[in-house]
């Protein structure tokens, strides 16, 4: 599949080939406009639909592009790719529905298969204002947000969290959190989110107001656990980890956490213990074997 290279907050593209199915072109469809939607961008305005040919034969897309100009395309490009195939790029500003998108994919598919063009390779979106991106970086995002109602921001916070768009999750969750809506949860996505990104210490502090207000929170322990051992603060990491072993002792994981620290710091004794405790509750932790090994090593 040939890749179409456009930074994301300019242009998000997908591409499919002329032997995709319709469900696997409507996932496709669909993902892309959950994307938009989460990024708050109006898909029922008109945006700059783009879509992609391909032919080792110039003439053939040639003829194609005769056809798509008289139904009000605008020619992008028309030449040779990397591979030595040409390519034809063009363009039409419209409104486009999940559905609607699919019919217009399947149509040009084909058109193309009438100019026996060798395939349809597939569809981008932009700005219709090719001088701004798509997804706008002022404060209109966050200003949508006032009119959702808790369990609308609570949904879409989790959207972008499993979407992994941290940036917006951050301030999502934080809405939610000024509406005191499900706190615990919302600090620690948040915090998560702001480590993703980066910003430990914020992403911390934000795990430990998950713990001031569910202290059972055995995720939160873990995570600070896991984020200040890559920190390098090893006894903070020991500390959070053996909470977490508090809240669930049948954890492996926790006791390598603990085990890796204690080797860092020279606490060597301790940390073999902590892999052997690991290894009788998960013989196929791999990461507690490779470090009891390094220790037999010493």
């Amino acid at each position: 599949m040939r890749k179409i290279i456009a930074a994301f907050f300019a242009l998000l593209s997908v591409a499919s080939c002329s032997t995709v199915q319709d469900n696997e072109r409507q996932t496709n469809i669909n993902s892309i406009f959950d994307q938009m939607e989460l990024q708050g961008v109006d898909i029922k305005k008109p945006l700059l639909y783009g879509f992609f040919f391909y032919d080792k034969d110039k003439s053939k897309l040639e003829k194609l592009k005769d056809e798509l100009l008289k139904d009000n395309y605008k020619l992008v490009r028309l030449e040779k790719s990397e591979d030595q195939e040409f390519i034809l790029h063009v363009e039409k500003e419209e409104i486009h529905s999940r559905v609607s998108l699919l019919e217009r994919e399947n149509q040009l598919e084909q058109l193309s298969k009438t100019f026996q063009v060798a395939s349809y390779d597939g569809w981008d979106v932009g700005n219709p204002d090719p001088t701004k991106p798509l997804v706008s970086k002022d404060d209109s995002f966050e200003k949508s947000l006032d009119n959702q109602s808790a369990a609308e921001l609570y949904k879409m916070a989790n959207e972008l969290y499993d979407s992994e768009t941290h940036d917006k999750a951050v301030l999502v969750f934080q809405k939610c959190i000024e509406r005191k809506y499900k706190l615990d949860t919302c600090y620690y996505k948040q915090g998560v989110s702001y480590i993703s990104l980066g910003q430990t210490k914020v992403g911390i502090e934000k795990l430990e107001e998950t713990l001031k207000i569910n202290p059972k929170y055995f995720k939160a322990c873990f995570n600070i656990g896991a984020t200040c051992y890559d920190n390098e603060e090893y006894q903070k990491s020991i500390d959070y980890y053996q909470k977490a072993a508090k809240l669930d002792p049948k954890d492996d994981r926790v006791y390598y956490g603990i085990a890796a620290s204690q080797f860092v710091l020279g606490q060597l004794k301790a940390a073999e213990e902590n892999c052997k405790i690991a290894l009788k509750l998960n013989p196929g932790n791999e990461n507690a074997k490779a470090l009891l090994g390094d220790m037999k090593k010493k």
